[in-house]
């Protein structure tokens, strides 16, 4: 059993992915974050930065994208941005590489539209490198409990794998669950995601921090090589 808990359609993404590298266990979903618009007013001036899709819808119902400087952190984000009218230049996936790219641009002002919850300080490390940077948050990321499907599978003595891309999902189904699931496997999307989950046991951590790199995690998890705790 793999159990999603990105929001729906993101998940439902994934899973297609999945389904191309061959993966043939059953798929629940289970969204644990819910996403409240908060931006008020008009877009701000200056090239806007996004790194994630949620990012992206929030900004557009604030105003129009169309014509709008835009940097994506990966191209699922571009994608998004692109289908707004929006001009994108594209990073590699995530918010570290693409301080870099910026930094070795030189250009701005940029401005990130986020949520509440973020990961890494991407307009402090542009401001240290000198750049004018600005962020504004437009969303709030709050948890939702795990389907009770969701949670019998994780808690059941069944294997199942659980891919957490976020290190607040992490936090929130780890809370949702209240004990170890002993049956589990966590896939993390980074390090940090991986410290946010409070127990030692088996997981593994991707190679790369983007959508690929977490397939490739599942699919090495699926197949039934584990990591930590093995």
């Amino acid at each position: 059993m793999i159990v999603l808990t990105r929001p729906l359609p993101a998940a439902q993404r994934f899973a297609r992915m999945l389904r191309r590298a061959g993966a043939t266990d059953p798929i629940l979903f289970s969204p644990i974050i819910r996403i409240e618009l908060t931006g008020q007013g008009a877009l701000p001036a200056g090239t806007l930065v996004f790194t994630s899709e949620n990012g992206v819808h929030a900004a557009a119902a604030m105003g129009a994208l169309v014509g709008r400087d835009v940097i994506a952190v990966g191209p699922r984000t571009a994608a998004s941005a692109r289908a707004q009218g929006a001009r994108v230049t594209v990073g590699s996936g995530d918010v570290q590489t693409l301080a870099e790219m910026l930094i070795a641009q030189a250009g701005g002002p940029f401005v990130h539209l986020h949520g509440a919850h973020v990961t890494g300080d991407l307009v402090g490390n542009l401001r240290a490198a000198g750049l004018q940077a600005a962020a504004r948050v437009i969303y709030n990321q709050t948890p939702h409990a795990l389907t009770e499907a969701a949670r019998n599978a994780l808690k059941s003595d069944r294997p199942s794998v659980l891919p957490l891309f976020s290190a607040k999902s992490a936090e929130w189904v780890a809370q949702d669950l209240a004990e170890q699931p002993s049956k589990t496997l966590m896939v993390a999307l980074s390090a940090q995601v991986r410290e946010s989950w409070p127990w030692s046991g088996a997981a593994l951590v991707a190679e790369r921090t983007e959508i690929g790199g977490m397939c490739a995690a599942v699919m090495q998890a699926v197949s039934g090589r584990t990591g930590e705790g093995e």
